[in-house]
Parts: structure tokens; C-alpha cells; sequence
């Protein structure tokens, strides 16, 4: 069931809201604790206006409540509030238990919900933390922790998918690291999912109701969709959810690409409790495409000789690594023309440049590669084949193709002299930018053909969806 928080603070408000979101959700949730203090005749056209089922909550502050109200006063506002008859009512599960039997007695046809936050940590101990809610009048449980790293999400989403089973629950990570949860929820098996009209950031990082529809199709999602994932940090600025997601749709593939934020220090924890959960593969980016290797059952030749992995395949109980990188920036260049013959200029000597200089030597290129620690580049020149200079060098050595993987300069500074950049050349920039990179905009002022990372990034997720499918 998906259900939009409602705020108020009015029940004017809360009704306007619930008119344009009615058609999207399954039931509101009424945050009692955010509205000035409506009387109970109001409740009563809040309930019958609504046309939608409620759940009224009014939260204390110790679980994330808005005012300041004695526990008395809170509990008194909130039974009041209840003989209106709302559909459910979720009831913190640390709550006198003799409020709750009262409100289980009064009004047998509300559906309870147990529910418990904390905005700081997800605690070592789930299963201890759901005992000590268990109450005999709740129906429904609903765990809301923070998480403070993508192992805090995989331990509560694999705790969700497990105890789902047994007991009707919901299982929410809050924060960054998350947020994916919002999406994952039918697919662990969660009664209750929550969204809003408009995205919310913060402690909650909630999408809203038509990201959550347009991107992630969240209507389709059940306990057998696939999951796909991207591991990596920074995250942010990727655009592989709004890409492989598009795909999963045109093609009907039962499945849904979120992001994970991960660190090279939490793969062996991550990878334990991959199995736990039905991925069926991730792609992978900075800093983990190497560190990366020693976790996965079997790698394919092409990334063991580039030494870097950007694909996961999830086979059963093994996870197979290979590397699009390289085929789909040269898919990207031999758009406009083969590169065999051609003096290819790469400028870095990191993991994608090593990708792409073992591609392009593969299909004939002459490849040289130029980088402030010409150590660097030396070692990938000596094991496939090609040059290695200096950064500085590019000048005085002429080339058909410049290809920058230079990481950007947080001043927009260029990595080359503008001067290096050669007249009618072809410049490609592997590196994601809010506006067209600074290295491509002055090699457009001298005519050249301009390549960006979007090309790239689009040549190499379709490869990413052969392996997959």
C-alpha cells in the first residue's frame, strides 16, 4: 500500500493535497501533529471528503513530532482525533499500553500500527528491537531507522525481505544512504510504503509521487523484481537510474536500478549480503572499479587485462565482472569514424584511461598516453603496447583524437594548454559536467568535433543491459 504523507496544516490544505494526489495513492497519512488543532467536525469532513483511506498519526517528538506537547496533552488530542474513525492509526509502539488497549477497544475497526524511529542510527540488534514492539493490539509493524552507510540499508531491506514473511511489517531506512529504500519497499515485502507530493530531503529523503510512478514504476515493483545497482561514490550526478530504468519499461523487464553509495572499505561486508536480496546486477564506478575484483567469483578476460571492473552480472550464486567502459568509448568515437590507423591522445592515466587505451589498441589505434606522473602512464603503455609521456608533452606531439578521463578541476581549469588543443581534431571528455566541459569548449572555438560523456555513458549502459538480459 502506498500512502502520501499529508502535513496540513489545515484540513482545507489536506484536502487540496489529497484531490491532486488521490489517483496515485492508496491511502493518506494525516500528521495530526502538524495541523493547528482541528476540531473534530472537521476530522469528521477531512474523513468523508477524502474518499481515500486515512491513517492518522500524531507523532511526539522523540519520534520525529512537530509542537510541543505534554505526552498527556498528546495522548488526549490524539483519541479525540481517533473517534472520527480513520481507517488506521499509527501509534508509537513505546506508548502507554494502556492507551493502546483503550484505543483497541473504542474502536475495533481501526487497524493499528506499531510503529519506531530513530533518526540517528539503524541498531545492531533488528530482531530484539522488534520484539520489544510487539504489542497484542498492533496489527501492523513499522521500523523507521537512519542509515548511516549502505550496510546500515542492506542490513534493514534483508531484515525486512526475511521477517515479511511472518509478520505484517514496514521496514523504512531514512537518510542518504536510504533513501533507495523508498523504492525497494514492495520489493522487501512492506505493507506500507510512503511518499508525498513533493520530494523530501533531510532525515526523510522521500521521493515523490511521480518519481517514484515516471522513473521507478513503483506500481509494478513486487517480491520478485529484480534489482540493479549502481556502487560507487560520488553518486549523485549519475543518470543510470533515469537511463537502465527507461529501459526495464520499453523492453517490460521485471526489474528496477537504484543507487547505492558504497566504499571500497564496506565491499566484503556488502557482498556477504548481496545473496540476501534479489539483485541481479550493478554497475560499477569510482573509486570501486578495482578494489572491487577480489570479491567477485569469475572476471572476464577483457577485465582482466584492463584490470578494472564497471559491469556485475549476478549468475545464481556467482558474480561476474566485466568492463564496458572501454568498448562503449570507442563505440562513442567510431560514431564519426574508425580509429584503426589513427594517433589516439589520451590525457590520464587512471582506471578508465587504462580502459580505453586497451580498447583502442585492440582495434588498431596508436595510442599514447599523457599524464603529470609519467610513471603511470608508463606502466599501462609497457603492458599494452603503446607510448607514455609526460603531461606537458602534448604539445609537441601531434594527434588525430585528444581524449581527456582527467578528472575535473573544481575551478573549471583545463588540463592541457589551450594551445595543445590541435585545429579540426576530434576532443572527447569522459567527465560528467552541469554544462558542456570546459576542455570542449575550446576545442569547439577551433573547430574541432566534440565528444562528451554522454555519448560514452550511453554506449556503455546498453552494454551493461546485454550482459545483463
Amino acid at each position: 500500500m502506498l500512502v502520501a504523507v499529508i502535513l496540513g496544516p489545515t484540513v482545507e490544505a489536506a484536502l487540496q493535497e489529497i484531490e491532486e494526489i488521490k489517483q496515485k495513492v492508496d491511502a493518506a497519512e494525516i500528521r495530526l501533529d502538524y495541523f493547528t488543532e482541528p476540531a473534530r467536525r472537521q476530522l469528521e469532513i477531512l474523513k468523508v471528503k477524502a474518499r481515500l483511506p486515512l491513517v492518522f498519526t500524531f507523532r511526539k517528538k522523540s519520534q520525529g513530532g512537530h509542537g510541543d506537547f505534554s505526552e498527556s496533552e498528546r495522548l488526549k488530542l490524539f483519541e479525540r482525533a481517533l473517534s472520527v474513525g480513520p481507517e488506521f492509526a499509527d501509534i508509537e509502539a513505546d506508548t502507554d499500553p494502556v492507551f493502546v488497549q483503550r484505543i483497541a477497544v473504542l474502536y475495533p475497526k481501526i487497524t493499528l500500527i506499531g510503529s519506531y524511529h530513530h533518526f540517528e542510527k539503524t541498531p545492531s540488534d533488528l530482531p530484539a528491537l522488534l520484539a520489544l514492539m510487539k504489542q497484542p493490539f498492533f496489527s501492523i509493524y513499522k521500523m523507521a531507522l537512519h542509515a548511516n552507510s549502505t550496510l546500515d540499508l542492506m542490513r534493514l531491506m534483508a531484515f525486512g525481505r526475511e521477517m515479511s514473511k511472518k509478520i505484517p511489517l514496514c521496514c523504512i531506512s531514512l537518510g542518504e544512504y536510504g533513501q533507495p529504500s523508498r523504492v525497494l519497499g514492495p520489493i522487501i515485502g512492506n505493507v506500507l510504503n510512503y511518499t508525498s507530493l513533493r520530494d523530501q530531503f533531510g532525515s526523510l529523503c522521500q521521493f515523490n509521487i511521480d518519481t517514484l510512478h515516471s522513473l521507478y514504476r513503483f506500481s509494478h515493483l513486487t517480491q520478485e523484481t529484480k534489482i540493479y545497482a549502481l556502487l560507487g561514490d560520488p553518486i549523485a550526478a549519475s543518470r543510470g537510474d533515469i537511463f537502465h530504468n527507461e529501459i526495464f519499461r520499453n523492453e517490460g523487464i521485471h526489474a528496477v536500478y537504484v543507487k547505492f553509495r558504497l566504499a571500497a572499505a564496506e565491499l566484503s561486508d556488502f557482498f556477504e549480503m548481496v545473496p540476501k536480496l534479489p539483485f541481479g546486477g550493478f554497475s560499477v564506478t569510482i573509486p570501486l572499479k578495482e578494489a572491487i575484483l577480489p570479491f567477485l567469483s569469475k572476471i572476464d578476460p577483457i577485465a582482466c587485462a584492463i584490470g578494472a571492473v564497471n559491469t556485475i552480472k549476478i549468475q545464481g550464486k556467482y558474480t561476474i565482472g566485466t568492463n564496458t567502459d572501454a568498448p562503449g568509448a570507442l563505440h562513442a568515437l567510431e560514431m564519426y569514424g574508425k580509429v584503426h590507423g589513427k594517433k589516439l591522445a589520451i590525457l590520464g592515466a587512471g582506471g578508465s584511461a587504462r580502459a580505453i587505451a586497451y580498447e583502442a589498441v585492440q582495434r588498431g589505434a596508436d595510442v599514447s598516453l599523457f599524464n603529470r606522473t609519467p610513471k603511470r602512464a608508463e606502466n599501462i603503455a609497457t603492458q599494452f603496447g603503446c607510448q607514455a609521456y609526460a603531461l606537458d608533452a602534448l604539445n609537441s606531439h601531434p594527434y588525430d583524437v585528444l581524449i581527456n578521463t582527467i578528472p575535473p578541476h573544481p575551478e573549471g581549469v583545463l588540463p592541457i594548454l589551450t594551445a595543445a588543443i590541435l585545429p579540426h581534431t576530434t576532443v572527447m571528455d569522459i567527465n560528467r559536467y552541469p554544462i558542456e566541459a570546459p576542455l570542449l569548449q575550446a576545442a569547439r572555438s577551433k573547430g574541432c568535433r566534440c565528444i562528451d560523456s554522454q555519448a560514452m555513458f550511453e554506449q556503455q549502459a546498453r552494454l551493461q543491459q546485454i550482459e545483463w538480459n
